[in-house]
């Protein structure tokens, strides 16, 4: 058995991950009750009543926001916000404005109380977490914004933007292997297009960092031996306890997923997924790993370790 935590399995795990995938977007794609279908550019969407007045506001601000009018967009969504306080497209919105707002290293801080309480309102909405995913690559905090890219991944597979983002990170991490991976498998999803050909140009072309490996991040969290060793029950208490400890610690917060979805534990899961603050350093090649099997596991697959 390939180890999670190694290159190799990262790799291997990508062809499987992106098939998988189409199962768990169409499983995504079943109406709730209580839902509002739309429909846009010929797709339907399922999604809950909009307040008109929020609706206006909103788009009032995407138009804002389009034309580089950052603050008159923040004015026009927090009014939207007023309207519709249980939006996460707004929550995420009004973080991505004030990320942009602000000179880099000071983005992310000055945004991230709004990513974290659209994710307190919605953990499964995907934009919260590529918002702030791009305020955390302009940043610089790579690691962190490869994480948070990864989520908005899970919770859309389909989003070229998203996938395009993943593969951008980890050729900027040193990972071009990886990138062409995802990229290969992405377009073998959704066919080809000229931006991810484009990007796949660009993966393909750069060489591989021998020495990356010497800068990785050591693991932060021992679930991961309890993991290794098929230990879940215990990977769980123990990532519980870590994340508690340090709610910023995306290792504990990864290690915790994979255990109680290895126990089956809905509740347990749907609690970890929206406890993680802003990473407060990049996450172990160890959880990046994990994470990947994990997203191929809630699309269907059987545990891998």
């Amino acid at each position: 058995m390939t180890r999670p935590g190694s290159s190799q399995a990262v790799t291997a795990a990508f062809p499987a991950l992106l098939g998988l995938l189409v199962a768990a977007f169409f499983q995504a794609c079943v109406p709730r009750a209580g839902e509002v279908t739309r429909m846009a550019d010929g797709v339907r969407y399922e999604g809950r009543f909009v307040n008109p007045e929020a609706y206006a506001a909103y788009l009032l601000g995407v138009e804002r926001e389009a034309h580089g009018n950052l603050a008159g967009a923040l004015a026009a969504y927090l009014e939207a916000h007023a309207a519709d306080p249980d939006s996460p497209e707004i929550w995420a919105r009004i973080g991505a404005v004030r990320c942009f707002a602000s000179e880099p290293t000071q983005g992310l801080p000055r945004a991230s109380a709004a990513f974290e309480r659209g994710i307190r309102t919605d953990a499964d909405y995907f934009g919260t977490y590529f918002e702030r995913a791009r305020c955390a690559e302009r940043a610089g905090q790579l690691g962190s914004a490869l994480l948070d890219a990864s989520a908005a991944v899970f919770h859309r597979p389909s989003d070229e933007p998203a996938n395009l983002l993943v593969a951008s990170l980890l050729q900027a991490l040193g990972r071009p292997g990886e990138a062409r991976a995802w990229l290969e498998g992405f377009q073998a999803f959704q066919g080809p297009t000229r931006a991810v050909s484009r990007a796949l140009d660009k993966a393909r072309g750069q060489p591989a960092r021998p020495a990356q490996r010497l800068l990785e991040t050591p693991s932060r969290s021992e679930a991961f031996v309890e993991l290794h060793s098929g230990r879940a029950e215990r990977a769980r208490a123990r990532g519980q306890t870590e994340l508690e400890a340090d709610p910023t610690n995306s290792d504990a917060w990864v290690a915790t997923l994979v255990a109680c979805d290895a126990l089956g534990d809905e509740a347990c899961f749907e609690r970890a997924l929206g406890s993680l603050k802003t990473p407060s350093q990049a996450p172990s090649q160890t959880a990046l790993g994990y994470l990947q099997q994990l997203i191929s596991r809630r699309a269907g697959a059987s545990p891998a370790f």
